[in-house]
Parts: C-alpha cells; sequence; structure tokens
C-alpha cells in the first residue's frame, strides 16, 4: 500500500479519493468506471473505499464536487484584481477570465461536468445532491455575475454561453478567443 495515502486525514483521503475517480472518469467514462477501479488506482482495498463512500453514486457526487470546487477555486484566484465598483472594468475582467479558463482549463475536466450530470438522470436522489451541490458552487458565479449586469436572467445567459463554448472547445470547434473577449464587453 501507498503509505502517502495512509498519511491523509479522513476529509483529505476522500478528497484524495474523489480526485483519483475524476482521472478515471476521463480516462474510462463515468459508466464504465468500478469501485475496484478506483481502489487499485488509489492503492486501496475495495472496502476500503466503502469506509469513505457507501456507494458508487455517493463517491460520484464527491468527485463532482471536487470539479466543482477547481472552478470556483481559479475564478476566486483571479478575482482578487477586480474592481466591483466599476461595471467597466468588471466585464474587462470577467471577459480575460473566460478566456483564460478557455485557453488553460482543460476543457476535459469542464466535459466531466456535464457528463456526470447526464449519467445521473436516472437516479432521482443522486439528481437531487448533484443539483444542489451545482446551485451552490454555479451560485457563488452567478452571483458576481448578477452583481455585474443587475440581472439574474443576464447571469444565467451568460453562464449559459460559457457552458456552450466549452462544448464547442471540447469536441474541437476552434474559435477567436479575442473576438469573444470583445463580443463579451458589450
Amino acid at each position: 500500500m501507498n503509505t502517502g495515502v495512509k498519511v491523509l486525514d479522513k476529509q483529505e483521503r476522500k478528497k484524495y479519493i474523489a480526485e483519483k475517480t475524476l482521472d478515471l472518469i476521463s480516462e474510462k467514462g463515468l459508466t464504465n468506471i468500478t469501485m475496484e477501479d478506483v481502489a487499485f488506482s488509489c492503492n486501496l482495498s475495495k472496502g476500503s473505499i466503502y469506509n469513505y463512500f457507501k456507494n458508487k453514486n455517493a463517491l460520484i457526487v464527491s468527485a463532482f464536487s471536487a470539479l466543482l470546487e477547481k472552478v470556483q477555486k481559479l475564478f476566486e484566484e483571479n478575482e482578487s484584481v477586480l474592481f466591483q465598483d466599476c461595471a467597466e472594468a468588471s466585464a474587462d475582467f470577467y471577459a480575460n477570465l473566460y478566456s483564460e479558463i478557455l485557453n488553460t482549463f482543460p476543457s476535459k475536466e469542464l466535459m466531466r461536468l456535464f457528463e456526470i450530470l447526464m449519467n445521473s438522470t436516472h437516479d432521482q436522489s443522486m439528481m437531487k445532491i448533484l443539483t444542489q451541490t451545482f446551485k451552490e458552487n454555479y451560485g457563488k458565479i452567478l452571483g458576481k455575475f448578477e452583481k455585474l449586469f443587475n440581472s439574474k436572467t443576464k447571469a444565467f445567459m451568460l453562464q449559459a454561453m460559457f457552458d456552450g463554448l466549452v462544448i464547442y472547445r471540447a469536441v474541437g470547434i476552434e474559435f477567436s478567443n479575442d473576438e469573444i473577449k470583445e463580443n463579451f464587453k458589450k
């Protein structure tokens, strides 16, 4: 067994397992991973995985949360330069941030969000948890856009546009980031 894993506390270990699960989802696809795969990739026994997650769905919810935290962290790291009182500076900031995300954040990571959501629609209890997690994390981002545009609807439209651009980029459709930035500012 990997001794590096043993020194982690319970929350750190859960996060480690969730992140390894994200790697497996990227490699094999959500429906093709098993608890055995996760245990093997973490150098743990299958029983150990069940000490942290009651089933595969609970593990997927945790992986989903870890991925949303990465997106949220990227926003927070870059937000320190934002001037909240100036709408033009805020628009510039968000245009540049979205451009940076499209260029640097792996589209595979963002596509996993959609894969997890799409493959969870059959399980109402899991979908309820995922929806709540999604609302909490995206709610923070949307709240900032709502302040910028003084409209919740505009904030949703902006986020939907970004999600669509991520999907296009992930399936190989290229577009100019400069053009996106210029149009965003308008």
